[in-house]
């Protein structure tokens, strides 16, 4: 199985362009595509998310590292996507199309495209249309979400369901966070997505919510007493969600306080040994610029409403409404008028007409003075059909220094000079915000060059020793309400038995009883197997972590990595006890890797992999293993888009026998700050580009 093509066209500063691939075969599983940081490489990731997912997408690339507005959600994501020359020249089209080869003689082409107004906006349209491919004939074209069609689906069956694809598609680089063993959430749900636990749990809940209705419909018998254990279960119930929901935030807090520590190391660690602090105060340059792009269109704002609106709210209302009637009849007549001349040609071909015409016959001949009179009657009839003017028109034109276009122009801007208090003063708010936080990088970026001169090392040593101390703290709260919740979660549980108990006897009571008794029962199965499924694969998937991380990692001090049934991982050494030591960025992304290579293994899904920023900040001998355990699995296609700095030439020249087909994306600036990428095949970076 491998995609074989992506067809990108309208998508974000992709015109119109396809990348066609190989199938993976004699030993040539890689695809490359080379690019500078900027030019379209994550785009390629994003596509293929929105063409085999679409709104599912946002969810899954954020699980897979990628930077989403997950708060504004799908249509601010696809119409931030939608391209700029596109915009520019008034297309409503976007489109993302993938092939995925099953054999090759086999294959699906699915093609998905979006629907913008003139001012960019999405219209909310969307369509899908899935062709399967035999021998190069494809079928009949079916469409998502008609005639019982879904391609969520078929994805399940043919290719990746969308809970399993950050695991073969992510960013390389970012996806380094599953590496912190305090997040055991990620694991758990890796594993879940495998199992299927997240459907288990939807049925579960609809289930729940038949009974709940179908109780509805049930006369009952003791509702005072039922009532009375709800009501305490309720609130009981209450108590836990937020005893859960302050665990929660005490986790998060114990991360922010460990990535404090972490970064207060850090810090000392660059002001003993200098030069520590440049990618930080370059990001600080970077935001600060930033903000003054904001600040400046801040003003170009302020600038259009004092210069343009401001000034007519300061001319009277009776003055800006004459001038507005005296344009309306202006405008009016000239319509009137340009009607009128346009009919005078036809009058001139009337009168000749009439002068020619001798059917039929006049007798006697008519004389002079009655041919005379006769044109004068036409003359004043033709007259009355334009005069006097409509009642609606200009009595006087004033302003015929405006030619009407100008006219209907001045209009509209009449009509759209309405100017609001709240207006003005959210742009002031903005701008006194922006010249804060302008001020504010400024004095970081000051305080940043001078860490290794202005004696402050003793200070981030004592700051450490406090983030320490509120470390140590927030795990003793934390162990305190971990008890608490445990003792809740025990009388919560026999609660809900005694509430469960007192309404299985009103369900008794009732026909419907049987229906509701039948839901419960595969409900409480659901239940049960639930927690049950978790541990049959975490021993597979630790079995398959550890092969995957020995072959990345250059340390030959790990003999094996361990999972519990909570998702939390441990490394043990040679000796069979865990090792504990602080992993470098390289390292993190190397457990990062073998995680998701570990669970695509056991999810038993033969699909490709497409990796964003595949090596990150891996030293040379990481790249080279990881390169290595890329290119050994030769059956499983692997699209790799990298930067110069990761695989440059001559890691290149290194795979390039596993290598079927590169490409190198070049980017032009087309005005309006506007880019156009194109990929150019059978290129990559050359010597010197390192």
């Amino acid at each position: 199985m491998w995609i074989s093509k992506i067809e990108l066209v309208c998508f974000k500063s992709y015109q119109s362009q396809v990348f066609e691939f190989p199938a993976p075969e004699d030993g040539r599983n890689i695809v490359l595509i080379g690019g500078m940081n900027g030019y379209g490489k994550t785009s390629i990731l994003e596509a293929l998310y929105l063409c085999l997912y679409g709104k599912d997408a946002i969810v899954h690339l954020a699980r897979a590292g990628l930077k989403t507005d997950e708060s504004r959600g799908y249509p601010t994501f696809l119409e931030k996507a939608f391209n700029g020359e596109a915009l520019r020249e008034n297309r409503d089209t976007m489109m993302v199309r993938v092939v995925i080869n099953k054999t090759k003689t086999k294959a699906v082409d699915i093609a998905r495209k979006w629907y913008f107004r003139p001012n960019g906006t999405w219209t909310v349209d969307e369509e899908v249309v899935v062709r399967e491919i035999v021998r190069g004939i494809p079928s009949t074209p079916r469409v998502d979400g008609r005639n019982g069609f879904l391609l969520s689906d078929m994805l399940d069956e043919i290719f990746v369901p969308a809970h399993v694809a950050p695991f073969f598609f992510f960013d390389g680089e970012e996806v380094k966070k599953l590496a912190d063993q305090g997040r055991v959430e990620q694991v758990k749900q890796g594993l879940e997505g495998l199992l299927g636990v997240v459907l288990l749990r939807t049925l579960a809940d609809r289930l729940r919510g038949f009974e709940n209705k179908k109780r509805s419909e049930v006369t009952t018998v003791d509702e005072e007493n039922l009532n009375r254990l709800l009501d305490t279960l309720t609130n009981n119930q209450q108590t836990l969600g937020e005893l859960r929901r302050k665990t929660a935030k005490a986790d998060e807090l114990q991360s922010r306080f460990k990535g404090e520590r972490e970064a207060l190391v850090e810090r000392i660690t660059a002001a003993g040994g200098g030069g520590g602090d440049i990618a930080t105060v370059k990001e600080l340059v970077e935001e600060r610029e930033q903000f003054r792009n904001k600040l400046k269109d801040n003003q170009r704002k302020l600038e259009e409403v004092l210069a343009g609106r401001l000034p007519f709210h300061l001319v009277s209302k009776s003055l800006l409404d004459a001038f507005r009637n005296q344009l309306e009849g202006e405008i009016r007549f000239f319509a009137w008028e340009g009607d009128k001349r346009s009919l005078e040609p036809r009058k001139l071909e009337f009168e000749t007409a009439f002068e020619r015409e001798t059917k039929p016959e006049i007798t006697p001949n008519l004389t002079t003075e009655q041919i005379t009179a006769i044109k004068a009657r036409m003359e004043a009839a033709w007259a009355s059909l334009f005069y006097p003017p409509p009642e609606d028109c200009a009595k006087e034109i004033v302003h015929s220094y405006m030619h009407e276009t100008l006219q209907q122009k001045a209009l509209g801007f009449l009509n759209g000079i309405s100017l609001g208090q709240q207006e003005i003063h959210d742009l002031l708010k903005e701008q006194d915000f922006l010249t804060q936080r302008i001020d504010e990088i400024g004095r970081k970026i000051s305080k940043l060059e001078g860490i290794d001169r202005d004696g402050t090392l003793t200070a981030l040593k004592q700051n450490l020793q406090q983030a320490q101390e509120n470390l140590d703290q927030l795990s003793e709260d934390m162990r305190t309400d971990d008890r608490k919740l445990h003792s809740l979660e025990a009388q919560v549980t026999s609660q809900k038995a005694e509430y469960e108990r007192e309404q299985k006897k009103l369900d008794d009571s009732s026909p419907v009883r049987a229906v509701i008794e039948k839901s419960e029962r595969v409900r409480k199965v659901i239940e049960a197997l639930v927690p049950s499924l978790f541990p049959l694969k975490v021993k597979e998937l630790a079995m398959a972590m550890t092969t995957v991380y020995k072959q990345l990692a250059h340390k030959d001090q790990v003999a094996k990595i361990e999972i519990n049934d909570d998702g939390s991982t441990c490394i043990l050494g040679k000796s069979g006890k865990e090792i504990s030591f602080d992993r470098s960025a390289g390292e993190n992304q190397i457990f990062a890797t073998a995680l998701i290579a570990g669970l695509a293994k056991v999810s038993g899904v033969k699909a490709p992999m497409v990796v964003d920023t595949p090596l990150g900040r891996l030293d040379s001998k990481h790249r080279q293993n990881i390169l290595k355990f890329w290119t050994d699995e030769k059956i499983r296609q692997v699209i790799l888009l990298s930067q110069d700095k990761e695989i440059d030439h001559g890691f290149y020249k290194q795979i390039a026998n596993s290598v079927s087909k590169t490409y190198l994306l070049e980017h032009i600036d087309v005005g309006d700050g506007i880019g156009r990428t194109t990929a150019k095949e059978g290129t990559y970076f050359q010597r010197g580009r390192q």
